[in-house]
């Protein structure tokens, strides 16, 4: 009965399947011609498909009849498509029928077609064949099928990939057929010619008889179809067809369609595709099996909660029930935001259940994993009570990683709102189930059994993608070109031109490498991690100011030509009244480059000379600041502004030991509002501008600018570890320190921002001030890309990032408060070369780097603190680690070569045709 409605299914979701007759880039002629010269038994011999093995048989049948050489020699080698996974020979997939049935009921199998293709095609085979009771007949189900091909079962399908000189891949595709127990049983009672109007108006009840009619199918039958016959026994099948012919029962002329099929099949061969061999087969066989598990896996109810939305609500647990520590499920979870994990690893006991109880009612949403069979009616009933008892309070979401079958025990009053079936317990089922539940891999798979009346065939519930997901490389780039990162990197740590640093890079929305190297010191006591938090300097604009200022745009609260008189009152009278917003956000206001707050409180009477030298002096000038300056050790600063201890009027800390009169942040806004502003100014880069946007976003919101991005932007993100004043909830361990600050704070900074003017207000400021993590910037950037929206909310609107990501101002690079690439291929920029024009971003100055490339779909981070425990340290710099490995992600993208050969070929028709 599933056979049947398997079929149904099929029929009426590809009725289109009557296909028009095909051309193939194989001279007509040329068949005929073949066809022709054979004898009888070369005919029938030709319509032979030998099994797995080319026994002696074959080869002493075609001395026999002297068959023409081509039969041999261009007969194709066909590849078992069953055994694709017998080349991962150190890899235990743990793939299911179930599971690939599920991935491809839906169709749309494009993607997996080409993977299979080109794995098959590397075990230097010409095609390959399945059994149609294979699940991998599911995959070509909307590929050259006509309705005949649903009544007269075959045994296989024969596919042959080939390539049309100026069409798009295509592939032929024949039935085998094995013979029939009496070849002349079971002639058709009915014209086998149906056209799409007869099948599409047939009952239920007359395509069950045409099932019934055709499930075996006569000799004759077969071969009006053009079929081949698949055979083991070669020698006999062909004594057996021999007789049949030489008899007279069928006429030869029959043989004519299934003997040019195999004459053609023959001359295809040497029109195979080329084959992409960037990996080896075992890293696309890995990549396969992700693909299925990512189409597979079965969202069997949902409740409105997957993906999970309103993150900044939630807060979130993990309980997986059948191991013992943390496992790849949860881990993945982590990527998304914070969740807090546990652990049940057998049946627990009463006062096990009331301390996890106790441990988990501040949660209002838990994830629960299951391995196994735990929905044995019989067994952890006490687990699932206590799960009963804890959706009171919290949405519970269920994963299942086995086959589904103890789901028929799940009663149907259970306490979650959603119930995903991943398959197996494989880190691939656990990680991509996790995606999953986020949102970084979309729901498409369908159950392909019934398990009960609730969960029945064609079960399966359709989420879209909508957050960052996290893939092989080689699925997106060449690993070999990307691998050229990690060797720039060490030269680059080996070099002292950082102690360590993260790098990271998204490709059509899934994050396809992530890596952590090196130390957090020199000293080398703890390593770089990929949750490390990093003081990400400049980048804070376009993270924090930038985002605040676009979405104050949309809501109407400022304009591009505001006044800062209009928008700051307090400098109506100014010489800063009339700047507008778009000159500010483009660096070209005039205003000055950067104002050091910090000297302008050394107490002068305490002052031994000059404040710095050019000249190094032990005596005197021993404080290096930079190649050729030094500052003057005698330098104090005044008792009125810093303390080393706290109190209620020195409460600004700026760094573990050194705090500021709060009453002073006044004055460094005296200072900026009095400086001085360029007349008819050129693009000059200034971080003052930023300190009028904080102040501008704290009056609009009535909330500090950190409260405001973080409320506004990272917790919706997913982004926990994007934050201002990481102390305040991470301890040191996870933050890496910058400078060792030996002019100011006479200590290493280490968990407050390097930046002297953020951290003299308090740590926040529009210029500088945040910290992150490459993972969590990734969901900003992404957020950018995708023109303001993230996991199913919209955080700016499309055509504001458009604007604010664009060229503005004539001869000016910059977009409104984003860095953009230089286009002068003589003058050095911000970014690799190979970056679009239409790519933007930021660099910072303890050596950071993120970049969006809309184009190319891409983006790159790197976090370093480049600046420990010196800031003139300049070799990360002066040697272009930041873009060279940019150029190398670029050179890893096959999309790049295509579009740079397409240029050039365009330059080169141009130079002929005198353009």
């Amino acid at each position: 009965m599933i056979k049947y409605i398997y079929t149904f299914f099929l029929v009426f979701g590809l009725l289109n399947g009557l296909h028009a007759s095909k051309t193939y880039p194989v001279n007509q002629h040329k068949i005929d011609s073949v066809y022709n010269s054979l004898s009888l038994d070369q005919k029938i011999f030709s319509i032979l498909v030998p099994g797995s093995k080319l026994n002696k048989d074959y080869q002493e049948i075609f001395k026999e009849i002297g068959a023409n050489r081509s039969l041999i020699n261009e007969r194709p080698m066909l590849v078992n498509i069953d055994s694709i996974f017998e080349f991962a020979v150190s890899n235990d997939p743990l793939i299911s029928d179930q599971l690939i049935r599920s991935a491809l009921l839906r169709g749309n199998n494009g993607t997996l077609n080409d993977q299979f293709e080109n794995i098959l095609l590397r075990k230097k085979g010409d095609g390959f064949y399945y059994k149609m009771r294979s699940p991998y007949a599911l995959m070509y189900q909307d590929k050259d099928l006509r309705p005949a091909d649903f009544f007269l079962e075959p045994y296989g399908r024969i596919i042959l990939p080939y390539k049309q000189c100026k069409k798009e891949d295509a592939c032929f595709m024949a039935n085998i057929y094995t013979i029939p127990d009496n070849v002349l049983a079971g002639y058709a009672k009915r014209s086998l010619s149906h056209d799409v109007e007869y099948l599409s108006t047939l009952r239920w009840k007359e395509l069950q008889d045409m099932f019934k009619e055709y499930e075996s199918p006569s000799l004759e039958s077969i071969l009006q179809l053009g079929g081949l016959i698949y055979s083991e026994q070669v020698k006999d099948d062909f004594q057996q067809l021999k007789r049949v012919f030489s008899s007279g029962l069928l006429s030869p002329q029959i043989l004519e369609k299934s003997c040019k099929n195999s004459i053609l099949i023959g001359k295809l061969k040497g029109c195979k595709p080329k084959v992409s061999s960037y990996h080896s087969i075992e890293e696309e066989v890995n990549t396969l099996v992700k693909e299925l598990y990512r189409k597979g896996m079965v969202l069997m109810e949902n409740r409105q909660i997957i993906p999970l939305s309103g993150l900044q609500n939630r807060k979130v647990a993990s309980i997986h029930i059948g191991v013992k520590k943390q496992s790849e499920f949860q881990s993945t979870l982590s990527r998304y935001m914070h969740v807090d994990h546990f652990n049940i690893e057998d049946v627990p006991d009463p006062n096990q259940l009331l301390k996890l109880k106790k441990e988990t009612q501040a949660y209002n949403t838990i994830i629960v994993g299951v391995n196994g069979d735990w929905y044995d009616k019989d067994k952890n009933k006490s687990i699932y009570s206590f799960l009963h008892q804890v959706s009171a309070s919290a949405d519970l979401i269920v994963v299942h990683f086995g086959s589904g079958n103890r789901l028929a025990h799940l009663p149907s009053g259970h306490p979650f709102k959603a119930v995903l079936l991943a398959y197996s317990t494989s880190d691939i089922a656990q990680n991509v189930s996790a995606q999953m539940v986020f949102g970084g891999v979309g729901a498409n798979g369908v159950l392909a059994k019934n398990i009960n009346g609730k969960f029945s065939f064609g079960t399966g519930y359709f989420t879209e993608k909508s957050r960052l997901g996290y893939v092989q490389i080689q699925e997106k780039a060449m690993q070999d070109t990307l691998a050229l990162i990690d060797q720039i990197v060490y030269k680059a740590i080996r070099e002292r031109a950082t102690p360590g640093c993260q790098v990271l890079v998204a490709k059509g929305g899934d994050v396809i490498y992530n890596k952590a190297f090196g130390y957090h010191t020199y000293q080398k006591r703890r390593h770089v991690t990929q949750t490390d938090m990093y003081d990400i300097a400049s980048v804070t604009k376009i993270v924090s100011s930038v985002a605040s200022v676009m979405k104050m745009y949309d809501e109407g609260k400022i304009n591009l030509t505001d006044s800062l008189a209009h928008l700051l009152p307090r400098l109506k009278g100014s010489n800063k009244s009339g700047l507008q917003m778009k000159d500010i956000l483009v660096h070209q206001a005039g205003l000055e480059a950067w104002i050091p707050f910090y000297t302008r409180t050394i107490d002068q009477d305490k002052l031994k000379g000059d404040i710095y030298s050019r000249r190094f002096s032990g005596s005197k000038y021993s404080i290096k600041l930079d190649n050729h300056l030094y500052m003057n050790k005698t330098v104090r600063y005044r008792s009125d502004v810093f303390r080393h201890s706290k109190s209620d009027e020195f409460n600004v800390q700026v760094s573990g030991k050194w705090y500021m009169n709060h009453e002073y942040i006044d004055s460094i806004k005296m200072v900026i509002d009095t400086s001085k502003v360029v007349e008819n100014p050129d693009y000059r880069y200034s971080d003052l501008g930023y300190y009028f946007i904080k102040d501008m976003v704290e009056d609009q919101y009535k909330i500090p600018l950190n409260d405001f991005v973080e409320n506004t932007f990272y917790k919706p993100l997913g982004a926990h570890r994007t934050l201002y004043l990481p102390l305040s909830a991470y301890s040191k361990k996870e933050i890496v320190p910058t400078e060792n600050d030996k002019a100011w704070r006479k200590e290493l900074v280490h968990g407050y921002v390097h930046d002297p003017g953020a951290a003299m207000l308090g740590g926040v400021g529009g210029h500088a001030g945040v910290f992150s993590s490459a993972g969590d910037l990734a969901k900003i950037l992404q957020m950018y890309n995708n023109y303001g929206s993230y996991g199913g909310e919209r955080f700016i609107d499309s055509t504001t990032l458009k604007l604010f990501t664009s060229v503005t101002k004539e001869g000016n690079r910059r977009g409104l408060g984003f860095d953009k690439p230089v286009l002068d291929p003589e003058v050095s920029g911000p970014c690799s070369r190979e970056a679009s024009p239409s790519s933007y971003g930021h660099s910072g100055f303890t050596g950071t780097l993120v970049w969006v490339d809309p184009e190319y779909d891409l983006i790159y981070i790197f976090l370093s603190n480049r600046i420990h425990p010196n800031q003139y340290n300049k070799k990360l710099i002066k040697d272009d680690v930041r873009t060279n490995i940019q150029s190398a992600i670029y050179r890893s993208l096959p999309e790049y070569w295509e579009k740079k050969k397409a240029i050039e070929n365009d330059l080169i028709v141009n130079k002929v045709i005198g353009y």
